[in-house]
């Protein structure tokens, strides 16, 4: 048996829900984040220029962690995303210290293994101290990895028993015992997508010749010699949330019913706000970048959200009140983070898509 943690993988297996009320309808594919309970009240007036208002959720729902150097091998093989099945559109560009294994600290003792892996910060070295045990090897363990010791296998002399890359058993490691190595946590560089005219091109392929990428690495090799480049790949769900105040509580004038009414049949009758494929993936990754505002990055830091932006008119068109925008990767214990962000396992933030104060605000309800 090969036991090969090359790329560590991340789904969000929420049940799926929907709260309903006198004030509140949603509709989501699999999300059950809480609405917050310390906010402005939205019901302190009753002038509201509209009494509904429709709220947009967009939360990572699969995610998977690649090597950058292992990027072509993961294109060429079967894995969590594909360009048929389950493509990936958004894809984050990682840097964080180099691991490797010592591989003169390697102890083999019977079916028992002990070794070292070495966290390489700028300033110091961190070691971890890691044991396997193989109880079906059938002869003598063997140990082998070359230079620069970023992959290791063990085999019984005939069959390979394990092949690992360090930095990802490592991240395997700390996940499955919930330990914490705050040094090890990814520093987002970049944030993009990719989308063909027909809908099919991933960010995949798009990665693979990356011009931002390949600029990345030179910089990297040159100024921060101890790091690797990561790859997160992402997949995100929709949410859709309206909030109705009641006939009772305010009534539009005339001059916004008709925009009201068009607001409110247009979300019950696609069960949701509906967008095309290529603006959700516009507005979403906009919304990351303006948030995370990554080193290599330029639109969208500091022009998001602006109407006259075409890549997301339809969500001006809908006149949808405001974006949240949900990372979540508790599950790895592993934290994401730019200069511009905290380190922290759950990152949100909303951006609303007009300043109007006369509109519904639900500012504040989660910027965690």
């Amino acid at each position: 048996m090969v036991l090969t943690p090359f790329f560590l993988t991340f789904k969000q297996t929420s049940n799926q829900h929907a709260r309903k009320g006198s004030a509140l309808f949603s509709q989501t594919d699999s999300y059950t984040k809480p609405l917050p309970t310390i906010m402005k009240n939205p019901f302190e007036r009753d002038d509201y220029k509209f009494g509904a208002e429709s709220f947009l959720i967009m939360f990572l729902n699969q995610y998977q962690f690649i090597l950058g150097s292992d990027l072509e091998n993961y294109i060429n093989n079967d894995n969590l995303f594909n360009e048929k099945e389950n493509p990936c559109n958004i894809y984050f560009i990682l840097r964080r210290p180099k691991v490797t294994i010592n591989p003169e600290s390697v102890v083999i003792k019977g079916q028992e293994v002990s070794f070292e892996l070495i966290i390489h910060n700028k300033d110091q070295k961190e070691i971890i101290l890691m044991g396997l045990k193989f109880p079906e090897a059938k002869s003598t363990l063997v140990f082998n990895s070359q230079y620069p010791y970023n992959l290791f296998s063990f085999s019984d002399g005939k069959d390979f028993l394990f092949v690992a890359r360090p930095g990802s058993l490592i991240d395997y490691d700390i996940a499955e015992n919930e330990y914490d190595i705050p040094s090890l946590d990814y520093e987002i560089m970049y944030i993009g997508q990719s989308y063909g005219k027909d809908g099919k091109r991933t960010a995949l392929t798009r990665l693979s010749s990356h011009e931002t990428l390949q600029k990345i690495y030179t910089h990297t090799s040159s100024e921060h010699p101890n790091s690797d480049i990561w790859i997160m790949l992402t997949n995100f769900s929709q949410k859709s949330m309206l909030m109705t105040t009641g006939a009772d509580f305010l009534k539009p004038n005339q001059e916004n019913e008709l925009d009201e009414y068009q607001k409110v049949s247009h979300f019950f009758k696609n069960n949701g706000l509906y967008f095309s494929e290529k603006q959700k993936i516009n507005f979403t990754e906009a919304a990351l970048i303006k948030y995370f505002k990554p080193k290599y990055n330029i639109e969208f830091k500091d022009s998001f959200p602006n109407p006259k932006h075409k890549s997301y008119s339809e969500c001006y068109k809908l006149n949808v009140r405001a974006i949240t925008i949900e990372i979540n990767t508790d599950e790895m214990k592993r934290k994401i983070y730019t200069k511009s962000s905290e380190k922290k396992v759950k990152h949100m933030k909303m951006f609303e898509f007009n300043s109007d104060e006369d509109r519904i605000s639900l500012l504040g309800m989660n910027d965690l």
